[in-house]
């Protein structure tokens, strides 16, 4: 080592590297970087001197989904009310008439797999044995019944939850000193005088897709849920729909007005608000947001300015410059 010294100190200094010719210097004068926000769609929606936030939200979602909340933050930061999903009422005189006069038309006196054609026996059970139910549990329902029943234990099991992300969100707003009101009360009424029109045919059409949906819950749901949580809104969008319960009611000719109701009630709610100076949030499942007449259009078309969540832009326009290559 000491001999070695002497020849690297005496070794001449490099000489500077030379300069690339002038057509090869890449000029950078400006670099933009542009951050889109994080966490659930929302839609900007004005009107006079209001402003209304709508968050999108799907169902169900699992219990432990997290989610960037700035933006919900920063949209309840000065709101004088937040909008929240519907409850459904169910008073003691419908419990009563459910648990009378009507069960007989959703129950039946033998054991259901037995009666069920052998493929959708097989689904059936492997629904029910994933949810860990017996077959006991749905034995004397009717197809339709049993699904709707088999379904809710399946979202019970995987942990998914029917009331998030308003619930949630309904906690925030109370610690804020936010007032909170659900954007309607439906009552089981009308949904049980039109369970009770279904015949054999549109029970295990009903069946049917109570256990697609199941399944595809257990396999994809939490896609869904990071879609949601990002805000892809072309993905939620792509994969989500109304709830089976109401796809099962819909084959019933009443259904559709019922619905329609539902939906015309909703708007006019949100619309009333907008006639409220200042600002407000709503918590809506997207289901009714993003169909042509929902809930967006049915706003636009009033008369409100709707203003797309970033994030919807810009996929938009990705898929836009897509399209052009």
């Amino acid at each position: 080592m000491i001999a070695a010294a002497p020849v690297s100190a005496q070794t001449p200094a490099p000489s500077p590297p030379a300069e690339p010719p002038a057509e090869d210097v890449t000029q950078v004068s400006e670099l933009v970087v542009v951050a889109h926000p994080q966490g659930p769609a929302m839609w900007r929606v004005t009107y006079g001197g209001a402003e209304m936030t709508i968050m999108g939200s799907v169902t169900p979602i699992h219990q432990q989904q997290k989610w960037d909340r700035r933006q919900t933050m920063a949209a309840l930061d000065g709101a004088r009310l937040v909008i929240l999903p519907p409850k459904v009422g169910l008073n003691p005189i419908q419990v009563l008439a459910l648990a009378t006069s009507n069960v007989w038309r959703v129950r039946t006196l033998g054991d259901l797999e037995p009666r069920l054609p052998p493929d959708l026996r097989a689904r059936f059970v492997e629904a029910r044995e994933a949810a860990r139910q017996p077959a006991s549990r749905y034995a004397h329902w009717k197809p339709a019944t049993a699904g709707q029943l088999l379904l809710s234990d399946s979202r019970h099991t995987f942990g998914y939850s029917m009331g998030k992300p308003g619930t949630t969100i309904e906690k925030i707003a109370k610690g804020m000193h936010i007032p909170t009101r659900p954007i309607g009360v439906y009552s089981v009424s009308s949904l049980v005088s039109l369970a009770v029109k279904l015949d054999d045919k549109q029970n295990l059409t009903c069946l049917d897709d109570a256990l697609a949906q199941a399944k595809y819950e257990r396999d994809h749901i939490n896609d869904m849920n990071d879609d949601w949580a990002r805000g892809n809104v072309l993905a939620v969008n792509a994969r989500y729909r109304l709830q089976p319960i109401q796809r099962c009611l819909m084959l019933e000719p009443g259904a559709r007005k019922q619905i329609d109701k539902d939906m015309a009630d909703a708007a006019d709610r949100l619309w009333a608000e907008l006639q409220k100076p200042g600002k407000t949030v709503a918590v809506i499942d997207m289901a009714w947001l993003l169909p042509r007449d929902g809930l967006l259009d049915r706003l636009k078309a009033r008369g409100a300015t709707v203003g797309e969540p970033p994030q919807l832009a810009a996929a938009k326009a990705e898929t836009a410059d897509d399209e052009k290559d």
